[in-house]
Order: structure tokens, then C-alpha cells, then sequence
């Protein structure tokens, strides 16, 4: 096999697992599968990734930042809240595969796995460090992370997860759906 770059290697990688996970379920993805769709050895992806489960956190970290160097920051342009919406889900949208996997992993039982909750600190680690560093009530923090959670983050990733099949079975146009 030829040589490679490590970071192209690197990605390469992330990107046939992130295809690999959403197409088949992060359980049934095998290192050696991900290995062959990606032309190269198992070697190469442990030298990598120490794990599965690493490449996985990676796929979530690597989806944050995307989102957060993607996104409009408020103050910039002209657009509309509602623009705005558009604009984050249909980033979103581009990963609704990991997105599945990430809601997937977190309902399981027997797996511990705090990826949903480490994502969700990370969305929300400046205005978490705001309430900290102010004379809030330090309970201000806890119940802006309960809000901020259960009604604008898990919705958003179910809407993604869930928005076209919601939309084929309830027979909706998608421009409908996200009115």
C-alpha cells in the first residue's frame, strides 16, 4: 500500500467510520471493517485511535467544532432567527448519521457513555463559565443546563434524527417541517 500523510490517513478514517457507524450501527462496525473500506491495515487505525469507542468521540468532538466554526455568531449579518434555525439544522442535517449513533449510544443500558453530555457541556461551556464567574446562585447553573438540555438540545437532535421519517410517515413537505 502506498504512503500516506497521518492526517489524511487520520481522516480518511473518520470519515469511513462516521459512513460505516450511520449506515450500520456503531455496534455491528467492526476495526476491521473500517479497516478495509479505508484501504488500509488494523495496524494503522490503532495507531490512530486506541479504540472504537475513540474514533467515535473523535466523530463527536470533530462534529462540534464544525458546527461551532460554521455557525453565525450573533451580531454578524442580518439574518433572522428563524435563518438562523435553517442554518444550524441544515448543518445538522450533514450529520444526522453520527447524530443517530450519538442518541443510540446514550440510550443504551449497558454501555456508559456520556458523549451526549459532554457534547451538550461543551455547547454550553461559555455561558456555564458566565454563571460560575458572576454572583448567580451556583443552582442558576445547574438549571440552565436542565433547561438549556431537555428543551432546545435533545429536540434539535431529535428533530434532525427523526425529521424525514416523521415527514414520509405524516406525508409533510420538509419545507413544512421546518416552518
Amino acid at each position: 500500500m502506498p504512503k500516506t500523510d497521518g492526517h489524511i490517513t487520520k481522516d480518511n478514517i473518520l470519515k469511513v467510520a462516521e459512513k460505516l457507524f450511520s449506515e450500520v450501527g456503531y455496534d455491528a462496525a467492526s476495526m476491521g471493517a473500517i479497516a478495509k473500506l479505508s484501504g488500509i491495515n488494523k495496524a494503522s487505525i490503532y495507531y490512530h485511535f486506541d479504540s472504537k469507542r475513540s474514533i467515535l468521540r473523535t466523530l463527536y468532538v470533530k462534529l462540534l467544532v464544525e458546527m461551532k466554526s460554521r455557525l453565525h455568531h450573533p451580531g454578524e449579518g442580518h439574518d433572522s432567527l428563524k435563518d438562523k434555525i435553517r442554518e444550524e439544522l441544515e448543518i445538522l442535517k450533514e450529520k444526522r448519521g453520527i447524530l443517530s449513533i450519538l442518541l443510540m449510544e446514550s440510550l443504551k443500558t449497558n454501555v456508559r457513555d456520556d458523549s451526549l453530555f459532554q457534547i451538550a457541556k461543551m455547547e454550553y461551556e461559555k455561558k456555564l463559565e458566565e454563571l460560575s464567574s458572576s454572583n448567580s446562585i451556583s443552582n442558576d447553573k445547574d438549571s440552565y443546563m436542565v433547561y438549556e438540555f431537555f428543551t432546545g438540545f435533545l429536540p434539535i437532535l431529535n428533530f434532525v434524527v427523526l425529521e424525514e421519517k416523521f415527514g414520509e410517515y405524516f406525508q409533510m413537505e420538509k419545507d413544512k417541517l421546518i416552518d
